[in-house]
């Protein structure tokens, strides 16, 4: 990690501004997996990358209500700072971000990861931030939606917070594996949080992984499935036909798992294809 480029009074401002912008992000959100990580620690994944590096660089966060692009953006001449979130209180704190504080390079893209990445940010990203649900699958899909946003052909790294339980630590190597990417780095309890985790920790791990020419994601369309923690902890799980109607997979279900759904096909059509997992949240 680099040192702070900055005086004392400098670093203080910064500090001073960002505790005024949080008011403007309220608590956190339980239904979309937030705990919100410590001012410091928003500062110093900033420094993951050594300021000077973000010059004229292409940044993406997949979420960012720790906002980890406010000190990005008042550390460095970013080319652009792209925060995709469904949270509705972000285009209002990306606003303040831009007008109040004159970071320029900073948009908002409402896009929900678990729809098909648009064309226009793929392959763009030279730095890429995602704190994703402490989920089997919420990893897998936000290194897939991150692979895919990523530049091929240069030094293009990923910033991944994530925890989970120790018996599945097996799975961060296995997706590493299957995306051909290379894992650089592993920082424990570098996060720090405000509020505990699922696992009622109150710091998680950074993943660093560098993107190489024949990285591939294994999520190339639309995600189906569960993906927060109260989704993919919660059997049986509800999944909807094409035609309306509800079928409950899993343990104690009308379908043992959804291989067999899929086998079988919906009893009221004989649909057998992709069946949308009854999300709280909808996929737009």
């Amino acid at each position: 990690m680099s040192k702070i480029p900055l005086d004392d009074e400098s670093l203080e401002k910064i500090r001073t501004s960002f505790n005024k912008l949080t008011e403007s992000r309220g608590e956190p959100d339980p239904e979309l997996d937030q705990y919100y990580v410590t001012k410091e620690t928003s500062l110093q994944r900033a420094l993951l990358v050594d300021p000077e590096f973000y010059n004229d660089k292409r940044i993406v966060f997949f979420g960012d209500m720790d906002l980890v692009s406010f000190n990005i953006g008042m550390l460095s001449k970013t080319r652009d700072l792209a925060v995709l979130d469904i949270d509705k209180r972000i285009p209002k704190i990306v606003f303040k971000m831009k007008f109040d504080y004159k970071i320029c390079s900073i948009r908002y893209v409402n896009q929900d990861i678990r729809t098909r990445m648009i064309a226009v940010l793929k392959n763009q990203f030279d730095y890429i931030f995602a704190e994703p649900s402490m989920t089997e699958e919420g990893l897998e899909l936000a290194l897939s939606r991150a692979i895919q946003c990523a530049k091929k052909d240069s030094d293009t790294r990923i910033f991944i917070s994530f925890d989970i339980d120790e018996e599945k630590m097996n799975i961060v190597d296995s997706l590493t594996d299957k995306m051909n990417l290379d894992l650089i780095e592993i920082k424990q309890d570098f996060n720090k949080y405000e509020y505990p985790t699922p696992f009622n920790k109150k710091t998680s791990n950074m993943y660093i992984f560098k993107v190489k020419p024949g990285s591939k994601e294994t999520i190339t369309d639309h995600y189906l499935g569960p993906l927060f923690y109260r989704e993919c902890n919660s059997f049986p799980q509800q999944y909807l036909c094409k035609c309306g109607e509800l079928h409950k997979v899993g343990t104690g279900g009308d379908f043992t798992s959804l291989e067999i759904l899929h086998e079988k096909g919906c009893p009221s059509c004989n649909y057998d294809e992709k069946f949308l997992y009854n999300s709280s949240i909808k996929i737009e």
